[in-house]
């Protein structure tokens, strides 16, 4: 007896991620401050396409990807 073999999904390329968003850049305030930056990504959300903060995306229900380190005042 032949048994058929069940059909596997592609691998993820190693690095891929899903992410309801993806970093974008610092944005800085009047006072010298600063603040991150995302695209929102998540398909299907009605934000799809935003562009907002942190707080945001916490507001959104969506999470906030890996970010890079803030940038050093000088």
């Amino acid at each position: 007896m032949v048994r058929a073999k069940k059909p596997r999904a592609p691998a993820l390329q190693q690095g891929t991620q899903t992410s309801d968003a993806v970093f974008k850049g610092w944005q800085k305030t009047d006072l010298g401050e600063s603040f991150a930056l995302y695209n929102v990504t998540a398909a299907g959300h009605p934000s799809l396409g935003s562009t907002v903060t942190g707080k945001s995306l916490l507001a959104l229900n969506l999470q906030i990807p890996r970010t890079p380190l803030r940038p050093v005042k000088t």
